[in-house]
């Protein structure tokens, strides 16, 4: 069921109110005025806002109106049986719709439920602690598809220090879950072994080419889609002290500082070409060095976060928005985060968004204080 659908459905007394004006009509107006037309209109907003049952008793409450007003008029006008009539097709009709729209309800909830399965395969849960961070992540689908979207994100703890990828891969479907698999995959070996980010953007670079192969046959259906592919990809590597980190921005949004309920925006300069595109200006950008003090919280998410707009237009901005926003508790952090865009949009998405944040522990294992 799409957005719209939702929409409606958030309107359930609209049906009796249509046969409540329908029993007026019949009732309290000359026959020339009836109040058919009603009764088949809320038969049919019963069907798209409530369920098979209530649509049923919509059905036969309207059918009952029509009839009890031929009773009353002596049932002498040819013109009542033709009203019964309509008022029973049309009924028919809605409890049809009604059927059909359950039917694909659960064919799509079957669909999600399959896609979920998929994603979490493809990105199983990060572990809560990793060395000496705190972890939390999320990845949601956009609410009006059901196909696997091509955010992704790994961690991994490295004898350099903590090392995170956030990323998006252009497009969405089969193709998207190849290319997915195969980065996660790559920065899994790779980023025990690079000694930094550019080597490790090179290596995930050729990762990205490798997942093209597949799609060299030009009768693919996703083939000219393949042609096209990249993904954008931010790095991040935090010293084994957890006080330095360094951040390579792969065409992809810079991430986010918190700290004492505020929001700051990292500069990562000039950021590198997307994964897939590196050939095309080499030796363009590189990695950036910050501090990263003990009690603030990184924050990474992809475009779905930046690029969600509300009803004017407007990007989202999670410096102005998330105000203020939860010290120290990443995946409180997360909650306050999504809350926000969903409030931003409406509730209306039209791309994937995942995000993740890290903050530091102590020793024994408790969050840092601020």
């Amino acid at each position: 069921m799409d957005e719209r659908h939702s929409r409606i459905q958030q309107y359930p007394w609209l049906a009796p109110v249509l046969l409540a004006g329908a029993a007026g009509l019949e009732l309290l107006t000359p026959e020339i005025v009836n109040g058919a037309a009603l009764v088949a209109v809320a038969g049919m907003v019963a069907a798209i806002t409530s369920t098979f049952r209530n649509t049923l008793l919509i059905v036969t409450i309207g059918l009952a109106i029509i009839v009890v007003a031929a009773v009353l008029s002596g049932f002498t006008d040819f013109e009542k049986g033709v009203q019964i009539a309509e008022v029973l097709i049309a009924g028919a009709l809605a409890l049809a719709v009604r059927r059909m729209l359950d039917r694909q309800s659960v064919s799509f909830s079957l669909v999600r439920s399959t896609v979920e399965i998929l994603q979490r395969a493809v990105l199983p849960p990060l572990p809560t602690i990793v060395g000496p961070m705190v972890v939390a992540c999320r990845y949601e689908a956009a609410s009006t598809e059901a196909r696997i979207g091509g955010d992704l994100y790994a961690v991994e703890e490295t004898p350099f220090g903590l090392r995170l990828l956030i990323a998006d891969v252009r497009g969405r479907g089969l193709g998207a879950v190849s290319s997915v698999s195969v980065i996660v995959g790559a920065f899994r070996e790779r980023a025990q072994s690079e000694r930094d980010l550019a080597g490790l953007a090179e290596r995930l670079d050729r990762a990205v080419a490798r997942s093209l192969a597949q799609y060299a046959d030009p009768f693919a259906a996703e083939a000219a889609d393949a042609a096209e592919a990249f993904a954008t990809a931010l790095l991040v590597e935090i010293d084994r002290p957890g006080t330095t980190m360094r951040v390579l921005s792969c065409g992809h949004p810079a991430p986010y500082l918190v700290r004492d309920g505020e929001l700051c925006q990292l500069d990562t300069g000039e950021a590198t070409p997307p994964l897939g595109m590196l050939d095309l200006a080499p030796g363009t950008g590189g990695p950036r060095s910050c501090d990263f003090p003990t009690g603030t919280t990184l924050l990474c998410v992809t475009d779905g976060v930046t690029e969600a707009r509300n009803a004017a237009g407007t990007f989202y901005d999670p410096c102005q928005e998330l105000r203020p926003a939860p010290d120290g508790d990443p995946e409180r952090l997360i909650d306050a985060l999504f809350a926000s865009v969903s409030r931003w949009v409406e509730g209306e998405r039209d791309d994937d968004m995942a995000v993740v944040a890290v903050s530091s522990v102590d020793v024994d294992g408790r969050e840092s204080a601020p």
